[in-house]
């Protein structure tokens, strides 16, 4: 079993900025101290309609959990539509 510190911060319209909401994420394992970042931003100013952009940073030595993993970053832009 591993351990882990997990934390999110999130912003509902910060600076009165509508229908925007940016957070990040990070997701630290204390056994091995490698840790993943993963800052994101989603509008949802279109009614039934969310879009979300997301960036993940992994870091760690090898023969860690993150450390092990294939790609060091990535980036995805998700739409998800309510009907």
């Amino acid at each position: 079993m591993r351990d882990y510190l997990y934390l999110r911060i999130s912003q509902k319209e910060p600076f009165d900025i509508l229908y925007f909401t940016p957070s990040v994420t990070g997701i630290f394992n204390i056994n091995d101290k490698s840790f993943s970042v993963a800052p994101e931003l989603l509008y949802s100013g279109i009614t039934n309609l969310e879009l979300r952009f997301k960036a993940a940073f992994i870091a760690g030595k090898r023969e860690t959990e993150y450390g092990e993993k294939q790609n060091d970053y990535k980036i995805e832009l998700r739409a998800r539509y309510h009907f």
